[in-house]
């Protein structure tokens, strides 16, 4: 029944694409409003540039992945994701004080050197066995991008509210992973499945926090103080 599915959304499996990608475009719009905030304070101060500079690698090496597998759907998504982190790591630039930007530099260091590596392996032949590694390498990258919300799981626990949490993002995120999963299975790519069903699971998690602890939860607390 499920290849009955997949071969009745074959001739739709560009158009799935294609809606997966604008919902990735959107998840990361969704830093514009992160870096309005940086404008309206005028500092970067409690702001960690991780997200952007991160971004950044990651979309160049999905790009460089996309072009070797010849879709459309990923070539486009991930030259918008590329231009977004690269505005927003230069926005926050701008905007964080030269005294304090050294966390900034050893971020794009660091990120560079792990980009310019894993890039340079890539471009060596399009073989299955430079494939396999390449997948393998970006499937890492990408599920730790997409589990960096997962870091205020600490502070959430502790105020008992997911307020800190990116609600939009996250369901943009979501709803992106389950159509890149669909469309993994549709051009029969086992990275991109396997990848979409761990990050399914991880957004899930974040998804449950909402549901254990609502964002008014701190609010209510200093009420009842």
């Amino acid at each position: 029944m499920t290849y009955d599915v997949l071969d009745s959304l074959q001739p739709h499996r560009e158009l799935i694409g294609q809606v997966a990608g604008l919902l990735t475009v959107s998840q990361y719009l969704a830093g514009w409003f992160m870096c309005a905030d940086i404008r309206h304070r005028g500092i970067t101060t409690g702001v960690s540039p991780l997200r952007f500079i991160g971004g950044s690698g990651l979309s160049l090496l999905q790009l460089q992945y996309s072009l070797k597998l010849q879709s459309s759907a990923l070539i486009w998504t991930s030259i918008c994701t590329l231009v977004c982190s690269v505005f927003y790591s230069l926005w926050f630039l701008w905007y964080t004080p030269n005294g304090a930007r050294s966390t900034f530099y050893r971020l794009a260091v660091v990120t560079s050197a792990v980009t310019a590596g894993v890039f340079a392996y890539g471009s060596q032949n399009d073989s299955p066995l430079v494939m396999f590694r390449l997948g393998l390498m970006l499937t890492v990258l990408a599920l730790a991008f997409i589990a960096l919300p997962l870091a205020q799981l600490g502070k959430v626990i502790r105020d008992k509210s997911s307020a800190g949490l990116p609600l939009p993002a996250i369901l943009a995120s979501t709803g992106a992973t389950v159509l890149w999963l669909l469309y993994g299975m549709l051009i029969e790519n086992s990275f991109i499945v396997v990848q979409k069903i761990i990050a399914l699971g991880l957004c899930a998690i974040q998804l449950s926090l909402f549901i254990v602890y609502p964002a008014a939860g701190t609010a209510d607390m200093k009420k009842k103080q």
